[in-house]
């Protein structure tokens, strides 16, 4: 008999695809790896991958999933890590379900993701949601009127994860500066507060059997300091994060993941619904050292149901979770963080490492390779930086005169 196989497609870096990977390899599961020519992913590298496939554009990514599933016998198991893929093979999720077991809600992506229908249901199931605005020209940006400081988050890709700005007119300065439109981003009132405010719901809703498991996550920073994904993150027991989640989670009527994310108001003591994701979110390895595994949750849901039924109450650990990039990401724009003997007391106390594995080496070694590039790159700016500065003036038409040696005798 064919031993079913799981299928990851992998976008980006590829540490979400990698956890997948890892998750299901480690328990005996043969997974193949799906990603682009171009991509700098590191999951292909895993021990754990039994095969990858290569596409040269996004366009072929659905005929090769096709080809490949039709010569199995067994349908496998798809896992998309990143929302890109997600909304390319959304319009062919009817066909793609015929040949594979789909853990992400491929047919639904396209409503899942929409900001606008996210906030509209957060609001519905009680849950706060900062003031929100979807600007659809620059008259109409330039409309708000806020007290409070404003906050973009683009609608679908773009070059930035936020901008924060004291005005609407500042934030369409800033927004021109990336020849970006006002309808391509949601404006919000901002949360004031650091990254260590930022909470997140991790959710598995299963098809197969009544359950909804949830487990909850704090951010310590994220790779831009106030907006950026998680670079330093900590399990912890947030039981009104977790019943937010899993209330998103039931109120969408999807089956499968929904990852999301809540700001703590300091001043009112409230969470504020952030953003969801319907895949699982790149850091999900967070759950491992607490039980809680998303993608060996799906697997069960699609393969051996009984499993979910059997599965232990999850609790939090407080351990931490790191991206060493995107931790020195963080410092390299907080210098004064990296002084503090706080900043590294995580780094020796018990944590899972997004890509260090000592049981798989080789995408450690990848993202290695990567981290010196940008390293590299980091000091040729600065260097290039230090040498176009104009000098002051005064440098540069040579000392004063009473600076100046005295003319020889």
């Amino acid at each position: 008999m064919e031993t079913r196989e799981a299928v990851v497609c992998a976008g980006s870096s590829g540490i979400n695809a990698l956890a997948t990977v890892r998750s299901l390899g480690r328990r005996g599961v043969p997974v193949h790896v799906f990603a682009l020519k171009a991509s700098p992913q590191v999951a292909s590298a895993s021990r754990y991958c039994t095969g990858r496939t290569l596409a040269d554009r996004p366009e072929d990514l659905c005929t090769a999933l096709l080809d490949f599933a039709r010569r199995r016998a067994v349908r496998p198991v798809l896992y998309i890590d990143n929302d890109p893929m997600m909304k390319l093979l959304a319009p062919h999720a009817g066909v793609l379900g015929a040949r594979f077991a789909l853990v992400d809600p491929l047919a639904d992506a396209v409503r899942l993701t929409d900001k606008q229908f996210q906030t509209a249901l957060a609001r519905r199931c009680g849950i706060a949601v900062p003031r929100t605005w979807f600007p659809t020209n620059w008259g109409g940006l330039r409309a708000i009127r806020s007290a409070k400081r404003l906050i973009a988050k683009p609608r679908g890709r773009a070059g930035f994860k936020a901008l924060v700005a004291d005005s609407a007119g500042e934030l369409a300065a800033a927004l021109r500066e990336r020849d970006c439109a006002p309808e391509q981003v949601l404006v919000q009132e901002y949360v004031e507060g650091g990254d260590a405010q930022i909470y997140a719901g991790l959710a598995y809703r299963a098809s197969s059997v009544d359950r909804c498991f949830v487990f909850s996550a704090r951010k310590l920073r994220q790779s831009e300091p106030g907006a950026g994904v998680m670079a330093l993150g900590q399990a912890v027991d947030e039981p009104q994060v977790r019943e937010m989640t899993r209330r998103l989670a039931r109120a969408t009527r999807a089956h499968g993941v929904l990852c999301a994310e809540f700001k703590l108001d300091a001043d009112d003591g409230r969470y504020y619904f952030i953003e969801w994701n319907p895949r699982p979110a790149y850091f999900q390895s967070i759950g491992w050292k607490s039980g809680f595994d998303l993608a060996w949750l799906a697997w069960c849901d699609h393969v051996d149901p009984a499993q979910l039924l059997a599965r232990t109450p999850i609790g939090a650990t407080g351990h931490y979770w790191i991206n060493l990039h995107y931790d020195l990401t963080h410092l390299a724009k907080a210098p004064h963080l990296a002084a503090r003997l706080e900043t590294w007391l995580p780094y020796v106390r018990r944590c899972e490492w997004a890509v260090l594995a000592l049981d798989d080496p080789r995408p450690w070694a990848l993202a290695m390779r990567g981290l010196g590039r940008w390293i590299r790159d980091a000091a040729a700016r600065r260097a290039a930086g230090s040498r176009a500065a104009p000098r002051p003036a005064a440098a540069a038409a040579g000392p004063t005169p009473s600076a100046r040696p005295p003319a020889p005798r």
